[in-house]
């Protein structure tokens, strides 16, 4: 993740090479959707290895290289669900994955950005990082893609991957419904002190 730790004043800018690995994920997304729907999982497993990589690849640079930026904290969630719902969709309608998880996931990233526009609306900077669950939720679904994907591709038996694809699968969905209770707690919150601030003028 490459934003701008809270509290820290610096903003390398836009152009620096933490932002330039989440602008990759972000463009890679749809590319990966686009080369399973085309019949071609060892491309779309290779393209989401590499978006996957830039999630940790990012967050790195803008540590070492102090490249922390605005626009860093506005793409990176982005590129995280982009990539997480072009995957699902691909996923799900070839049936590979219940329709189910895809709901939780992307319900999940919904109700953030709708909550985020709303305290973005009232005037109150978002406070929305990212909980301990929240990012066991990414890299648990990120292990799950990779699995779906593998079996796809024959690097092992789909039948040998099932147990695996389904375990893990459900540890996403307790990751995500755990996520869904620390943001739902924080911007209830956050709206609260907003809904207060708005009376108050």
């Amino acid at each position: 993740m490459s934003g701008t730790p809270q509290g820290s004043s610096q903003d390398a800018g836009p152009f620096t090479l933490a932002n330039a690995l989440t602008t990759l994920r972000l463009l890679l997304a749809p590319v990966v959707m686009l080369l399973y729907v085309r019949g071609e999982p060892l491309a779309a497993l290779l393209a989401y290895a590499a978006a996957a990589a830039t999630d940790g690849l990012d967050g790195l640079a803008a540590r070492l290289l102090n490249q922390h930026s605005r626009v860093g904290e506005i793409l990176d969630p982005i590129a995280d669900k982009l990539l997480a719902f072009c995957t699902l969709v691909a996923l799900v309608t070839a049936g590979r994955l219940p329709a189910w998880l895809a709901v939780l996931v992307i319900g999940r990233d919904l109700a953030l950005v709708s909550a985020a526009t709303a305290l973005q609306w009232s005037g109150r900077p978002v406070p929305i990082a990212p909980t301990r669950a929240g990012k066991y939720a990414t890299a648990t679904l990120v292990g799950l893609v990779l699995l779906v994907l593998a079996g796809d591709v024959e690097a092992a038996p789909r039948a040998a991957l099932a147990p695996w694809v389904a375990a893990t699968g459900l540890l996403v969905a307790a990751c995500v419904a755990v996520s869904w209770a620390q943001y739902g707690r924080t911007l209830v919150a956050e709206l609260g002190r907003a809904r207060r601030v708005v009376r108050g003028r």
